[in-house]
């Protein structure tokens, strides 16, 4: 053990130079970062961690998988007898607020069941969502991403996706690898961890309506266990090229009922899934940068038996089990910034009929997106995504009903978003977005078997979104 610790404490210097070196390298060419804690934490300017943020640079992916700790500001320190540091903080939190308003025009409106009257097409949300962050530095390769939401549409205040991280550096040179990067990372979203952005925690669309109408039909890995699980995980970044993760996740606390007050806890488990013990994560991936480009490929996947809602730790489970490949190319220059995301993800669902839901004992259920953006000058810009959910027909679980069911007893959804934004600075984005389906739940004309059309779900989304 000794040993170890004399060895991590020699790779720290390097670590550093080595973090300088390259900041150094990528700031070159161009003005320089990431939220607003994170600028005020490294003195550098959002377009060094962003292209248009939330969209990753190498440098940006760089920053996060060591830890959030790069920092050009004083800080308090404190050095015990071995000159070793016991104490590493700034001055000043690396705090910083998040708000998003919007506007939302259906194509067709919604019923209101409550009045028998179509009352609902337009919604205005000011705002939709209001965030603080603490992001940075915690202590010497110790760092956080932590995000603290409101959201007024539903009235709660929640844990949004969150990341608290250890990194260090390494060398092997007797076997090639003159520089890695090892790390724990401890978040509550599957694939929130990630630094590409081409999986689905931080993948395009980067914002979207609270007040349209969605597709539930969703895999485990792509947001269903969002907030509502922790995972302990490690990670490896070899040569800046290779890059290997395993995570287990866990449900949080299932809610108990007080018999006093009658209060349930966190995870009503009336309402929501459950983990049955621990579900492992695993990404693999290659990473390949020249001149201005930056290319990246890889598989990603998750395994989770889980209780349905209304089922006990000790009752059946049905279990999921989700891989997928995604790919991400970058163009960034001086003026034009160019990407493309592909994403496909593929679930096995082992279906336990006894839980009184699924028709079938088995099912599948595919999602597919393509997205292309382009920036110039980081002012002007926008993107297109070509998105698709295809599954099995599985009566049970899907169900005619007005607005959200499926006629057809399937999930299948298809269609386009549009975006076009502008950027009077770069943390503010003024934005129009439309999204066009070609197919929902099944059907393109009366898929819910009350007359609705898939067209009828179109959706006009403006939104502002800025940071300070």
């Amino acid at each position: 053990m000794a040993t170890t610790m004399s060895s991590m404490r020699q790779w720290r210097p390097h670590a550093f130079l080595l973090l300088v070196i390259i900041a150094a390298f990528l700031l070159a060419p161009r003005a320089a970062d990431a939220t607003p804690g994170f600028a005020r934490q490294t003195g550098v300017a959002c377009e060094a961690c962003h292209t248009v943020f939330p969209e990753l640079t190498p440098f940006g992916r760089l920053f996060k998988l060591n830890g959030y700790v790069f920092s050009n500001v004083r800080q308090l320190q404190d050095i015990n007898v071995n000159r070793e540091t016991t104490l590493a903080l700034a001055e000043a939190a690396p705090l910083s607020v998040q708000l998003e308003a919007s506007n939302t025009t259906l194509s067709k409106r919604i019923p209101d069941a409550a009045v028998n009257d179509a009352s609902q097409k337009n919604a205005t949300q000011f705002p939709q969502a209001l965030s603080l962050f603490y992001t940075g530095k915690i202590a010497d390769n110790l760092g956080a991403f932590l995000q603290l939401t409101w959201s007024p549409a539903t009235n709660s205040v929640g844990i949004d996706n969150s990341d608290l991280r250890f990194a260090d550096h390494g060398t092997f040179p007797s076997v090639g690898v003159p520089d890695f990067i090892y790390g724990l990372t401890l978040n509550n979203n599957p694939t929130s961890q990630d630094v590409w952005n081409s999986t689905p925690a931080w993948g395009y669309p980067f914002i979207t309506t609270v007040a349209g109408v969605n597709n539930d039909a969703k895999t485990q890995i792509d947001g269903t266990l969002a907030q509502t699980s922790a995972g302990l995980g490690g990670y490896l970044w070899i040569n800046n090229h290779l890059y290997l993760e395993v995570t287990g996740y866990r449900s949080a606390q299932t809610g108990t009922k007080n018999s006093v007050t009658g209060n349930v806890g966190p995870l009503d488990s009336t309402t929501a899934n459950r983990i049955n013990g621990v579900a492992p994560y695993w990404r693999v991936g290659w990473e390949q940068d020249w001149q201005r480009n930056s290319f990246f490929i890889g598989t990603f996947g998750l395994r989770d038996a889980t209780h349905p809602a209304g089922i006990g730790e000790n009752g059946p489970a049905d279990t999921f089990t989700d891989y997928g490949f995604d790919a991400q190319y970058q163009y960034i220059g001086d003026n034009h910034i160019f990407s493309i995301y592909a994403t496909w993800i593929h679930e096995h669902q082992d279906r336990n009929t006894a839980n009184g839901t699924a028709a079938n004992a088995t099912d599948r259920l595919d999602t597919a997106r393509l997205t292309g953006s382009y920036f110039y000058n980081r002012k002007i810009g926008g993107s297109v995504q070509i998105f698709s959910t295809t599954g099995t027909s599985d009566p049970g679980l899907f169900v005619a009903a007005p607005v959200i069911g499926s006629a057809a007893g399937k999930p299948d959804t298809q269609g386009a978003i549009f975006e076009l934004d502008y950027l009077p600075w770069l943390n503010t984005k003024l934005g129009v977005q439309y999204t066009a389906f070609r197919k929902f739940n099944g059907a393109t004309s009366n898929y819910d078997g009350f007359g609705r059309n898939a067209s009828d779900n179109n959706t006009l989304f403006v939104f502002v979104w800025t940071a300070f």
